[in-house]
This record gives C-alpha cells, sequence and structure tokens, in this order.
C-alpha cells in the first residue's frame, strides 16, 4: 500500500499519525475512536475534492489494486478519511468497495466531512499491480528459514508445520510438512517474496478485472472514478 500525495498538501500529517499510533495502542471500536479523535483534534475538511485536484492539494489513499482485505481496508479508509484524503482507490471488487464506504461513513459519523472519492482500479492485460504470489506450503522443505514470510510486508504469508497422512504402500504414516501459504486477500503482488525463496517455489499469477464486475461498480452510487491500468490496447 502507498500514500500519493502532492509536495503542496496543507493537510496535518502529523495529527493522522498520532490518531494511527493511538488506535493500534488502544484497539477500540467507534466510539473509542471518537473520543481519541476529539482528544486528538481532528479539523472539519470541507473542500471538495474536485477543488482540491484543481488547486494542486488532491490527496489519494492507494489501498492496492489487489489488496482485498476488507477488514483492513475498512479501518484505512475510517483513519485516512478523518486525515482529510480526497480520495481512496481501490480493488475493482464489490466486498472492498463496501468495506471502504463503511470505513468512510464511520468516520464522518465521528466528525462532519465532506464526502470524498471512491475509485477502483482495473487493467486490461498483464499488470504488476494486478498479480498475487502463490506456492504449495507442502513443496516446501521442513529446513527452510522461511524468508518469504521475514519480508512480506503485508503478513500475507502465513507457514506452520503439522503433521500429514500419507498412504504408502506399507501402509499408512504420519508426515511432518508445512501449513499454510500465501493469505490471497492480503496478497497485493509486490514482489518481495519472490527472489527470496532459496528453492524457487514461488509463483506469480496475473489476472484482469472482469469488465461486466466493473460495469457493475461503476453505476453504484458509491463509485466516483476509476484508474484504468492499459497498455494502450
Amino acid at each position: 500500500m502507498a500514500l500519493s500525495v502532492s509536495t503542496c498538501t496543507p493537510l496535518c500529517f502529523q495529527t493522522q499519525a498520532r490518531l494511527n499510533v493511538k488506535m493500534m495502542r488502544s484497539n477500540c471500536g467507534p466510539q473509542g475512536v471518537k473520543t481519541l479523535v476529539e482528544s486528538v483534534g481532528i479539523p472539519r475538511i470541507i473542500t471538495a475534492p474536485q477543488l482540491s485536484l484543481q488547486t494542486g492539494n488532491w490527496v489519494k489513499l492507494i489501498c492496492g489494486a489487489s489488496f482485498e482485505d476488507v477488514v483492513d481496508v475498512r479501518n484505512l479508509s475510517l483513519v485516512y478519511t478523518l486525515a482529510g484524503v480526497d480520495c481512496i482507490d481501490c480493488a475493482a471488487d464489490a466486498s472492498v468497495v463496501g468495506a471502504v464506504n463503511e470505513g468512510i461513513e464511520a468516520a464522518r459519523r465521528i466528525v462532519p466531512l465532506r464526502r470524498l472519492w471512491v475509485m477502483i482500479s482495473v487493467n486490461d492485460d498483464e499488470d504488476l499491480h494486478f498479480r498475487k504470489a502463490e506456492f504449495d506450503p507442502e513443496d516446501c522443505p521442513l529446513d527452510c528459514s522461511r524468508p518469504c514470510v521475514l519480508v512480506c510486508p503485508a503478513n500475507a504469508i502465513l507457514l506452520s508445520t503439522g503433521k500429514s497422512s500419507e498412504l504408502h504402500h506399507d501402509g499408512s504414516s504420519l508426515q511432518e510438512k508445512w501449513r499454510g501459504g500465501v493469505i490471497t486477500e492480503r496478497c497485493y503482488g509486490c514482489g518481495r517474496c519472490f527472489p527470496v525463496c532459496p528453492y524457487d517455489k514461488i509463483r506469480v499469477t496475473t489476472y484482469v478485472r472482469d469488465a461486466k464486475t466493473t460495469a457493475e461498480l461503476l453505476v453504484r452510487n458509491d463509485v466516483d472514478a476509476i484508474e484504468i491500468h492499459t497498455n494502450g490496447r
């Protein structure tokens, strides 16, 4: 995930950082968030996204075209709406779009804010933003140090050992193997895990967003913009 900001943005991201830290420490619900916001102090933002775009102060939160963890997406949307972003860019998936809007509305119930844009990202060909890592954990040697787990910034790889029953010609036996693998909805295809695998077991899968699904999202009243990753075909 990344945050794309203009160098001349007047928003106070120190306020957003303080709010982030306090929310993580407290693990609080909506009422707790409201209390924290009141203690930190969040200014009411009334500038429309269109005006921010015209004046060069437009700020977009990029959740990731392939990041589909709806809980994290909702929480990010809540925090960054309070921080004053003009737009939230997310995966073109109905559940993800719903999570973004839940976060926005939760923030607006805490502080009276203007409605920001929701943008979906789509592609028409292979693109680095539209890919996932995958591997079969049972193919991984037990002595592997699991560097993929350490380098994943999204905590999208989970590996633990377990017993597996296998049938051999001389009867059934239990074998210890790795369990888990890539948590698909958390993987956003950053690619950090590909080169560090000592056994070259990790594969990349690419995909193109379904045009019909995208069209259905665009007719909703809670999607305002679209970002198209294209090779110009």
